[in-house]
């Protein structure tokens, strides 16, 4: 296959907006498209490497994957290890031993499994993970398992090859589409709505494998600087709101299908791609993008608040250094054959992936190590698991239907926040005379959610919404508050709670500042409290942060007697749920509760 320098030009194009997002820079807020560039380049040029050997007679499966370990493993491998001492050093014990877990998962390349399945309110943030950026690895190695078998298996007839391809593509973009709203973290991270990226590379691939004759110039510089636009629109014009993977993410897809197709030598789009600096760029990008969250993530671990986004744009830079040092003594040394044979290849490699899968499954083992903390490990309730299970205790309430014993009715809608709510309560005994009934199936924009629940609101005494609204949905309760459904019930909404950016870092202060540290509460928190106190009456909105602050607007990270009251800065532990009860139930709204 020829070398396309516009192809490694085509690379930077998509590591530097990933990078850029992941530091925060606003302007890149669709950054995060880089990655399905990525998938799209990879479907390419894998499809185009096997099908040019299957057809010269020259494939080996065996040496497919060998080739694939030597250009994937060390620089993972490497950066993986890396990670450890910093995780040591600075990581409290869960999230030394979600660390753990994702050790392991990368090595087997199952990242984008283990983040799906520990996603949702309780995961934690994923800007404290160090790989959790490999998810897409795992993708492209899944998809790798069965891409060269497909390819062995139909390039006699480029009908068959085409057919099963674009089925392949079609049935996945459709699959997307419809589990973006339905399971998106599902969508997001696992393979089935990510086939129809690699799968267009791929058809683009056979495509040009078979092309006669070469686009005019004029006609290929258009469509090949549409191409551009296309994939800077996405990078600039998406946001974490936007549906993705679905119909939205054809935008940068498909700009990145017209570049790889039309760019070329004799264009303004090949030539500027074909820049020797993005080129270089190109040519680290995978060093770069496995460099850049370890360094995001360990600065984040380290400090109070979060840290500043040139600070993290400095980080980027200096993720690019270390790439282009692991691509030049790591990288390419690995991938020659001559300068690292197999006999030295192999039992390297295969001695790097147990120490890093046992050092995980030791993490995850011993909890974090969490005998390294004495004070936490006596508290006895310090631990995710243990924590989930606190807040989904609540669930015992779920759908209930009201007693008729004379008591007043309260109904409690939204998601684990409100489960913190009613757990609030109970830790310090309020409830006794009153019938409580949870629901977590409730959307408040939506009206047909709101219309299944009607009995039971009409039966209430008091309807409790509690999931750190933003002011779009607080405008929606507003609504909600005009509707026959409120009639007979006092609607009380309570606002979100936050209890600073980093556990860890709280942690490793001297202990004379530890245990009265109080933590600034994080913009996204205040800018949901602001919007939602602004939207909604006085009457019917309880402040949470502003009972909890002092007058410097920060809030304790400490219950009085030195336990955490949120593990991961949003959710009440047991210990935290009797002590922010205590206080919040004290407003004038909640008092007829107790």
């Amino acid at each position: 296959m020829k070398y396309r320098s516009e192809i490694d030009g085509l690379r930077a194009v998509a590591v530097l907006p990933v990078i850029l997002f992941h530091a925060g820079v606003e302007t890149f807020s669709g950054g995060y498209v880089g990655v399905d560039v990525f998938l799209v380049i990879s479907g390419y040029l894998i499809t185009s490497i096997v099908l040019t050997q299957v057809r010269a007679g020259s494939f080996s499966l065996l040496r497919f994957y060998e080739r694939r370990a030597r250009r994937i493993l060390p620089a993972l491998f490497l950066v993986m290890l890396c990670c450890i001492p910093p995780a040591y050093l600075l990581m409290l014990p869960d999230d030394l031993e979600n660390f753990g877990q994702s050790l392991v998962a990368t090595t087997a390349f199952a990242n984008n499994v283990l983040l799906f399945l520990t996603s949702g309110y309780w995961a934690h943030a994923t800007e404290f993970k160090p790989l959790v950026h490999t998810w897409s690895l795992g993708v492209e190695e899944q998809y790798y398992a069965v891409a060269p078998l497909l390819v062995m298996l139909f390039w006699r007839s480029r009908p068959l090859l085409l057919a099963s391809l674009l089925l392949g593509v079609l049935f996945s973009l459709a699959f997307s589409q419809f589990a973006v709203a339905r399971w998106p973290d599902f969508n997001f991270y696992l393979i089935f709505s990510r086939v129809w990226e690699l799968g267009l590379g791929a058809l683009v691939a056979v495509h040009l494998a078979d092309r006669r004759k070469q686009p005019g110039r004029l006609m290929g510089q258009n469509l090949s600087l549409l191409g551009l636009v296309l994939i800077g629109l996405a990078i600039v014009t998406f946001d974490a709101a936007t549906p993705h993977p679905a119909w939205p993410t054809l935008l940068p897809v498909l700009g990145t299908v017209l570049v790889i197709v039309y760019a070329a030598d004799n264009n303004a789009v090949g030539a500027l791609l074909s820049r020797p600096w993005l080129v270089g760029i190109g040519l680290v990008s995978f060093s770069a993008y496995l460099w850049h969250q370890p360094l995001f993530a360990f600065a984040r671990i380290a400090s109070l608040e979060e840290p500043s986004t040139w600070l993290l744009v400095a980080l980027g830079g200096l993720s690019l250094g270390l790439a282009y040092l692991s691509w030049r003594f790591v990288e390419s040394p690995c991938r020659d054959r001559l300068r690292t044979p197999g006999r030295v290849f192999m039992p390297a490699i295969g001695a790097a992936a147990m120490i890093l899968a046992g050092t995980g499954y030791y993490l995850h083992d011993t909890a974090g190590l969490l005998h390294r903390w004495p004070e936490l490990a006596q508290h006895g309730n310090y631990g995710s698991t243990r924590n989930i299970e606190f807040n989904e205790s609540a669930f015992r309430f779920k759908d209930a239907r009201f007693s008729d014993n004379g008591r007043p009715n309260v109904l409690v809608i939204g998601n684990s926040f409100a489960r913190d709510f009613i757990n609030a309560g109970l830790a310090n005994g309020y409830f006794r005379t009153h019938n409580l009934s949870y629901t977590d199936e409730f959307e408040v924009c939506d009206v047909p959610a709101a219309e299944s629940h009607l009995e039971r609101m009409k039966a209430s005494d008091f309807i409790i919404f509690a999931s750190g609204y933003s002011g779009e949905k607080a405008r929606c309760i507003v609504r909600f508050l005009g509707t026959g459904a409120a009639r007979h019930a006092r609607v009380i909404v309570i606002g979100s709670k936050n209890f600073g950016a980093n556990n860890n870092a709280v942690m490793l202060l001297p202990e004379e500042r530890r245990y009265g540290f109080r933590a600034r509460v994080m913009d996204e928190a205040m800018r949901f409290n602001r919007e939602a106190a602004h939207v909604l009456p006085a009457e019917h909105y309880v402040d949470i942060i502003a009972m909890l602050a002092d007058e410097q607007g920060r809030v304790p990270v400490f219950t009085p007697d030195r336990r955490f009251i949120s593990q991961d800065r949003q959710h009440l532990t047991r210990d935290g749920a009797r002590y922010v009860g205590q206080i919040i139930f004290e407003h004038p709204l909640l008092r007829p509760l107790k």
